[in-house]
């Protein structure tokens, strides 16, 4: 039992380092549930479960994402949960009334679980709970990436906190649609690491994505103009909503870089351009790498 203790004792210590007060955090999903026995976990295990910060509410163990014909994504960690199991001890007590008492003791136990983000789920399963995205796709949004030639791994990953294009990797990692604000949000994130991964060696060359690049340069804010610039460019031909982001960081990176160089607008812009028409397959541009 004293390891159980050990064990909440040392999650809550890991993440007083991180400036993160548990018992003060306001989570979005206040009560975890079972997806397969619709039970809600209470005590305890709302903070070590609202810890994790996942958008869903919904967890199961191992055993019952195998029993439902679902897997556990790689490189998934397990969530600690724990509950109280009564020992209940009768003893015959020798007394006028000849009455029965009982000794009650409880038992810490303590198990793992997956929030459903972690998990690959059927689909059926997802309907059946009607938990499925309320976001929906966007036909024409869709077909743009279909039709980007030897495009990029997308990847599903709900634990990042922002969509990222990974060179080494040639794969896009992005949260499930669902878990943004619209549709027109998720595609508009999408776009921007298309744009990025067009940059690859094999596709246009560009020393933004190929050349090593810290965060917070001149090159990285201008890489990253190019691709706010080719998203809104994509969201236009697919009618999507599309505002540039307004991240102070950002802005302040590009007023520096447009300051001390005021051909940057139009060079972001061409190699924006070049970039869509390499996702849109056009072929007059789908061979001109950066020079």
């Amino acid at each position: 039992m004293n390891f159980i203790y050990q064990k909440i004792t040392d999650l809550i210590i890991e993440k007083l380092k991180q400036n993160i007060i548990p018992w003060q955090k306001t989570w979005k999903t206040a009560y975890p549930q079972n997806l397969i026995s619709g039970l809600h976990y209470n005590g305890i295990n709302i903070m070590l479960l609202g810890l994790q910060d996942y958008e869903s509410h919904f967890w199961l163990s191992f055993k019952q994402c195998r029993d439902i014909g679902g897997s556990i994504r790689k490189d998934e960690k397990a969530s600690l949960v724990v509950f109280w199991k009564p020992i209940v001890d009768i003893s015959q007590k020798e007394n006028d009334v000849d009455e029965l008492s009982a000794d009650i003791h409880f038992l810490l136990r303590y198990y793992y679980v997956f929030n459903i983000a972690q998990c690959n789920i059927p689909e059926d399963v997802l309907k059946k709970r009607n938990i499925m995205s309320t976001n929906p796709k966007i036909i024409e949004a869709e077909q743009i990436i279909q039709n980007y030639p030897n495009p990029p791994e997308i990847v599903t990953n709900n634990i990042i906190s922002n969509p990222r294009y990974l060179p080494r990797l040639d794969r896009i990692e992005i949260q499930s649609i669902d878990l943004f604000n619209s549709s027109d949000d998720y595609y508009a994130s999408l776009y921007h690491e298309l744009i990025h991964s067009s940059g690859a060696k094999q596709r246009l060359a560009r020393r933004g994505i190929i050349d090593k690049i810290s965060f917070g340069t001149e090159n990285y804010s201008k890489e990253e103009l190019v691709a706010e610039i080719g998203a809104s460019y994509l969201c236009n031909i697919s009618g999507i909503h599309k505002t540039i982001d307004n991240q102070s960081a950002y802005i302040q990176n590009w007023l520096h870089v447009l300051k001390n160089d005021n051909r940057m607008i139009l060079i972001a812009a061409s190699q924006a351009q070049k970039s869509c028409d390499f996702i849109l397959n056009n072929s007059s541009t789908t061979n001109q790498k950066e020079e």
